[in-house]
């Protein structure tokens, strides 16, 4: 009996558990999809250097670092498929 007692008692506080992550709707955020980008970096009209960022803040950062650098550059959002 004292098996399914501990049991029983793990059930509850496991379902606990996945009713607080519904409520907080962390797994939501951390299934979120981040944009990816596909960049490219010219001088002198010459493809120098590309790359694909992923999320606002890598973006950002390859575009300082471009401009930083003199180049000019494209961004094309990548799609999902």
């Amino acid at each position: 009996m004292d098996f399914h007692n501990l049991s029983l008692n793990l059930y509850d506080k496991w379902q606990k558990a996945q009713d607080a992550l519904e409520a907080s709707q962390l797994l939501e955020r951390f299934f979120d999809k981040v944009q990816a980008y596909y960049c490219e970096a010219f001088l002198d009209d010459e493809l120098t250097w590309n790359e694909t960022v992923y999320g606002e803040e890598e973006l950002q950062d390859f575009k300082d670092d471009a401009i930083k650098a003199g180049f000019t550059f494209t961004v094309q959002l990548v799609d999902e498929d």
